[in-house]
């Protein structure tokens, strides 16, 4: 268990396979000393280095070693020649810094210089800045030669003296970071203050959503989940992630056009259809994003389609400011309705499915709604229609995937039975649902209001017409 909140290592350890070669192997021994001089400091067991002593460096940076990355407070780099000449370091520590862009001016990045790196010209790797590091070699007088300290004598006085230095600023630094995540919590018990929960997404997209993260971490944005979640059964699953979404400003999701592995755990289900069936429950906001490239009708999986159908198909640059400015929006507090306020969400067939997601998050708002019933005689369905325009308090009409000319018909018919009310609506409004891109419906009235949910459903996009309703 990491000693700071929120992450999974308290450091991860960046170095280079050769300098670890030898008896005894002198990366491993410095950070066994570590290990147990920051416990001791800290004064307690939960503390946790994340190191790999049979790294190999030939391979590609995997998905669980840039993961490792991502939840680690601090980076610790053994720096050499070694490790100034792998293409290996250089993206781990390139992983690090995208996830943290501010890791080096906040005293996250410690330095151990165990070999002399200035004599070529390449005193550090330049992300690094101007940071010097401490110095962990010497000057050899018997040997006229340059040598890592504590080889071979791992007893050595100068080696303990910048262990004990380094465990001391080390932990230092740990304390602060713990100290500032806890200072947060309090300043925002509910975890208002914002993260984001970026689902998993598809072997084909794990680049996209690394760079979102990069993107997300840089604008001051926590990012949920933190660990990996069971998967032993639905139940447990949908769970963890409920906890999480319930700490987090929105959901986001990046959508190819491959619908992912199935969840044998869930029935085997699809994660992408399951991960979003659990977050739209939740009724957080929900930024699904595609490539205008992909053609949902190309897609043969019905569910991975569905989604696809819904998700926003802009440039990634705009979907990730756009992802920011929600999470970054201040919520607004309104007056709950007056109790038994009632709203008429009204669609036609093709959008019934977004009528009824939208009534249920106006239900969880105190509102009380009805949708349009569409089976059964066609007089009945008539006087269902009549009667739910006569007694609602509200009236949101849903354009999606329906024609603009159904959405206009609607405003001219109901304009009739509207005008015998005893009452005036509290609340009109046109309630914008995906795909993004429709026919302009060409309309202009009076006190009529627009709700964007194209890039997805969420309780802030509803604010100006419950708001709207309060005077109810």
């Amino acid at each position: 268990m990491a000693f700071v909140t929120g992450y999974e290592n308290d450091v991860f350890v960046s170095y280079a396979h050769l300098d670890n070669l030898g008896e005894p192997a002198w990366v491993s021994t410095l950070v066994e000393k570590l290990d147990t001089e920051v416990r001791q400091r800290l004064g307690t067991k939960d503390f946790k280095i994340w190191f790999d002593a049979d790294i190999n460096g030939n391979q590609p940076l995997t998905s669980q070693l840039v993961e490792a990355v991502r939840r680690s407070a601090t980076l610790l780099v053994v720096m050499s020649p070694s490790y100034l000449a792998s293409q290996w370091c250089a993206r781990e520590r390139n992983a690090f810094l995208g996830f943290v862009r501010d890791c080096v001016t906040a005293g996250r990045i410690f330095i151990v210089n165990c070999r002399e790196t200035d004599r070529d010209g390449r005193r550090t790797a330049p992300e690094f800045g101007d940071l010097l590091g401490f110095k962990f070699w010497t000057e050899d007088p018997e040997a006229r030669a340059v040598r890592p300290l504590g080889a071979p004598d791992t007893k050595e006085r100068a080696y303990l003296a910048s262990i004990l230095n380094l465990s001391d600023r080390l932990a230092q630094t740990l304390r602060g970071i713990r100290a500032n995540a806890g200072q947060r919590e309090r300043e925002n018990p509910e975890g208002s203050a914002r993260g984001v929960f970026v689902a998993r997404s598809t072997d084909d997209l794990e680049g996209r959503e690394d760079e979102l993260r990069g993107y997300l971490t840089q604008a001051g944005l926590g990012i949920l989940p933190e660990v990996w979640y069971p998967e032993t059964t639905e139940s447990e699953f949908r769970t963890a992630m409920e906890a999480d979404l319930q700490r987090s400003a929105a959901f986001v999701q990046l959508l190819g056009k491959l619908p992912g592995r199935k969840a044998d755990f869930a029935g085997g289900r699809r994660y992408a259809a399951l991960q979003n069936e659990i977050a739209r429950s939740s009724g957080k906001p929900m930024f699904l994003w595609r490539d205008v490239a992909d053609d949902p009708a190309s897609v043969a999986d019905a569910a991975h389609r569905a989604l696809l159908e819904e998700a926003r198909a802009c440039g990634f640059s705009e979907f990730e400011r756009a992802v920011v400015d929600a999470a970054n929006r201040k919520p607004v507090i309104s007056r709950s309705p007056s109790p038994h306020v009632t709203v008429f969400v009204n669609a036609d067939r093709n959008d019934l499915t977004v009528a009824k997601q939208l009534a249920e998050l106006l239900a969880k708002q105190g509102v009380e709604c009805f949708w349009p019933l569409l089976e059964g005689p066609p007089e009945q369905v008539r006087r269902d229609l009549e009667e739910n325009l006569t007694s609602c308090d509200g009236l949101v009409l849903i354009y999606g995937t329906s024609e603009a000319s159904w959405v206009r018909n609607q405003l001219r018919q109901g304009r009739k039975i509207l005008s015998q009310r005893e009452r005036d609506l509290a609340a009109l409004a046109i309630y914008l649902g995906p795909p993004p891109q429709k026919p302009e419906l060409a309309i202009a009235m009076p006190e009529i209001i627009t709700l964007d949910g194209r890039v997805g459903l969420s309780p802030e996009s509803l604010l100006p017409f419950v708001e709207r309703l309060t005077a109810c």
